[in-house]
């Protein structure tokens, strides 16, 4: 009875409370002193990147008031920051993992010179990777279509004899009169090899580069049926000289030089590491991640 009553004293909570935080802060401080404090310095170029985050920011400089708050709120954060981690609170902390990662990231790819591009070597990747710069074949042309829904099994003889109509006609007539009414246009003018695929379908644009220019041909077949077609000009696909498609190939030489570094940098820094990786039991709806892997199984 007498705990009891003791226990529900108002003054005894008290002092347990004070007991609590004399221990929570007697623990905090020797965590700092482990950290040993240490000097912080804001450098010159420190002030001016603070400074210009905030013009662009703001779109004016800092006045001098803001510009000392902007240093008094860095010296804080990086105070901080160094508390914080001298008391482990980054640890087990998902986004601090991620955002050094990604700074990592952005470290390996400073390893990478972004000086002059080396002539010799932008030649050899444009060599190498022709079919990512080459330029499509382009054609001018009519058509005049036949839908086969509307002609069935006379959709060919049909198209012969239209065909043999538009190549003896004198010019004064209209092609469209001797074909069916669909969504498609009559000319094409200056269409890139893979936009008039996109239209017709691949079959359609590989038989239109074969024909001759100058003359009503086919019938060629598309997804949509037949047509006959006029080549008035075609321009063959080419391959550009390098200074023709210099900043396409700086962009994707770069981007590649930052990969292979970056693969390199990756496993550096993983052969310094023994790393286990303990796969969970094998179990309905689960499977281990490695096919014939050992739970425990230790990668060196």
């Amino acid at each position: 009875m007498v705990m009891k009553r003791l226990l529900r004293e108002p003054f005894l909570h008290f002092v347990l409370l004070g007991v609590l935080v004399f221990a929570v802060d007697a623990y905090l401080r020797a965590r700092t002193a482990e950290a040993g404090g240490g000097e912080i310095i804001v450098t010159q170029g420190r002030i001016e990147n603070l400074a210009a985050l905030f013009a662009r920011t703001w779109q004016r400089p800092p006045t001098a008031q803001e510009l000392r708050a902007l240093v008094d709120e860095y010296v804080l954060e990086e105070a901080l920051f160094r508390e914080g981690v001298a008391l482990g609170v980054d640890q087990g902390d998902t986004v601090i993992r991620r955002r050094v990662r990604q700074k990592m990231d952005f470290f390996v790819d400073d390893l990478v010179d972004s000086g002059e591009m080396p002539e010799a070597e932008l030649e050899a990747w444009l060599a190498e990777h022709s079919e990512s710069y080459a330029q499509p074949a382009r054609f001018t042309f009519r058509q005049v279509y036949l839908n086969p829904d509307r002609r069935g099994d006379a959709l060919r003889a049909d198209a012969e004899r239209v065909l043999a109509e538009l190549r003896s006609t004198d010019g004064t007539s209209d092609p469209r009169e001797l074909g069916d009414g669909s969504l498609l246009g009559h000319g094409y003018t200056d269409y890139r090899a893979d936009i008039v695929a996109t239209t017709f379908g691949q079959t359609f644009a590989e038989h239109l580069a074969r024909l001759q220019a100058g003359e009503w041909s086919g019938p060629v077949e598309s997804a949509f049926g037949l047509h006959l077609v006029f080549v008035d000009a075609s321009t063959p696909g080419w391959l550009p000289a390098l200074a023709e498609v210099r900043d396409e190939v700086e962009r994707d030489w770069s981007f590649a030089q930052r990969q292979e570094a970056s693969k390199r940098f990756y496993e550096q820094v993983l052969s310094r590491y023994d790393v286990t990786i303990e796969w969970p039991q094998a179990s309905e709806g689960l499977s281990l991640a490695a096919e014939g892997a050992e739970p425990s199984e230790v990668f060196e």
